[in-house]
């Protein structure tokens, strides 16, 4: 029992941590870091567009494939 108060505390500290993570996958602000670990997964000799180029191209396609979004 003694030793559930420090446990508690820790995981109390990851949850604010977690959200931000969680909410950044929900906007898409990990889609450069998804689409290179799948490019190296899938490809492991070939070089990866610069973030700035990704974000460019996904830019790009948005505009030319409009969907429901809210911007």
């Amino acid at each position: 029992m003694a030793d559930l108060l420090p446990r508690l505390a820790a995981a109390a500290l990851k949850i604010p941590g977690q959200a931000v993570r969680y909410l950044g996958a929900v906007m898409g602000a990990d889609a450069y870091d998804r689409y290179r670990e799948n490019l190296l997964a899938r490809h492991p000799d070939a070089v990866p567009m610069t973030e700035r180029a990704f974000w460019r191209e996904h830019m790009d396609w948005q505009d030319e494939h409009p969907q429901g979004r809210c911007c």
